[in-house]
């Protein structure tokens, strides 16, 4: 099996990802498929030391931050998160690396006889996320990484990588999505994310709304499991600088910067090259994450953490690809997400004009988002990601945004709404293309196609 067909083999299953029906019954949640199936690949997961990571914002920010430090420390980590960009070898990373396309073909013929066992069970098909994750657990182990950081798929308790005994959880801040799979409340969602926290072990928390985070100390105290909070690190007896904009010769902001005191270390001049008070919250979650460890005696030098901040790597939160006009990419699917981009874009960003690229899924809150974004807004193109049966119609989104953006326009494909977009633009302005992740991989292949070096920044395709 070559590794075209691997991939061939693998999208013959259901991809949920990209299910039109993502509901709680098209999903057929369950741990006895993924258990059956790593119990026949000899429970790869059992080798692993996990930093199990779940929320509803930033857990892969969060996630690439904690792993690039201990990276950085000298221990090799693998890394698996979802969706992907531009090859599904991002999914399934070892210290930075993405899976080679070998890899990937030698571990589907290793897998296939398994899967096809469990999918003849009764306990059905497995699923597309359900193949990634055994592909990234028998990787790891095989490989003898001294961490895996893996990142939840979708919610917690039903995840198909709820199935690891983790040395440390982590959950950054939720949110009311995946409301029709996770519930339509704080309570209900945290609930769900919660069976993360494992007996006795370690918590990172992130700053929760207050009645998810009465859930997780119930929760976390229940199973006798220490919280170590995100915001603990700003509080009484410690302290937190105000994060500051690093910004390149042109004036155009590539980093922040900040300084943390914790109960066993302070950091100054802390630097992440990821923009916006969102990631500041990830990159402390990710600090916390990084203390359970160490008090769990892990050795994790200080300067390490300094290294693996500044040096991560993580594509498509505004990311920033060509300088005049300013274009940057980003992923925001949700209100809150969406409020975090404009928010950004407004205090760090100096611009003319401005205008969004945007293509959503069906399950997205359409008014709520485009009531966020026509506050930032000078005109909006919609347009839709090809060969995705989740996504929204783009005429669909330029009907409803008609009464509340200014100019809304439609084009039918990714690349006529960004042709249109620059051939609008002044050199001044801003152009953002978000909406989607998938709509963010789609522009990369874009303009990493169609540019030359000297438009774009440099666009890496793994």
């Amino acid at each position: 099996m070559d590794y075209e067909a691997a991939l061939a083999y693998i999208e013959s299953f259901i991809d949920y990802e990209r299910s039109p029906d993502f509901s709680r019954q098209a999903r057929f949640y369950n741990l006895d498929r993924i258990s059956l199936l790593l119990a026949l690949l000899d429970n790869p997961h059992d080798r692993l030391k996990v930093i199990h990571i779940a929320g509803s914002k930033g857990k892969g920010s969060t996630a690439a931050l904690v792993a690039s430090v201990l990276t950085h420390a000298g221990y090799k980590t693998g890394l698996f998160t979802s969706p992907h960009l531009i090859t599904p070898r991002e999914r399934c990373r070892i210290d930075g690396e993405l899976i080679s396309e070998a890899d990937v073909a030698c571990y589907i013929e290793k897998l296939k006889p398994a899967i096809e066992t469990v999918s003849a069970s009764e306990f059905g098909r497995v699923s597309f996320f359900e193949i990634y994750t055994a592909l990234a657990f028998s990787y790891f182990a095989d490989k003898a990484t001294d961490f895996a950081v893996i990142e939840v798929g979708l919610g917690g308790r039903l995840d198909a990588t709820n199935v690891v005994t983790p040395i440390t959880t982590v959950i950054t801040p939720i949110g009311l999505e995946h409301t029709a799979i996770l519930g339509e409340t704080y309570t209900e969602i945290a609930g769900e994310k919660a069976e993360i926290i494992k007996q006795e072990c370690p918590l990172a928390l992130a700053p929760q709304h207050p009645e998810a985070q009465a859930v997780f100390e119930k929760v976390a105290g229940e199973r006798k499991a220490p919280i170590l909070e995100a915001k603990g690190l700003v509080g009484k007896n410690s302290c937190v600088s105000i994060p500051r904009l690093v910004q390149d010769t042109d004036g155009v902001p590539v980093a922040q910067q900040f300084d943390v005191e914790t109960d066993l270390e302070r950091y100054s001049q802390l630097t992440i090259p990821l923009l916006g008070h969102h990631q500041f919250v990830n990159a402390t979650t990710a600090i916390a994450a990084i203390e359970c460890l160490k008090q769990k005696g892990y050795i994790i030098p200080k300067t390490s953490v300094y290294a693996g901040f500044k040096n991560v790597q993580w594509r498509g939160r505004i990311q920033r690809i060509m300088s005049s006009p300013i274009i940057i990419l980003d992923g925001a699917h949700s209100p809150v997400s969406m409020e975090a981009l404009c928010c950004t874009i407004r205090q760090s960003f100096r611009y003319t004009q401005v205008t969004f690229i945007v293509s959503l899924m069906k399950d997205k809150n359409l008014t709520a988002i485009g009531d966020i974004i026509s506050q930032t807004a000078d005109s909006v193109i919609t347009t839709q990601v090809p060969n995705n049966p989740r996504v929204m119609p783009a005429e669909e989104i330029q009907y409803t945004w008609k009464g509340i953006c200014k100019r809304v326009t439609t084009c039918s494909t990714p690349e006529k709404a960004i042709e249109k977009a620059l051939s609008d633009a002044a050199p001044t302005d801003l152009i953002c293309i978000t909406g989607s992740l998938y709509l963010v991989g789609q522009a990369l292949k874009i303009f990493k196609s169609n540019f030359s070096a000297k438009d774009c920044i440099e666009i890496p395709l793994s």
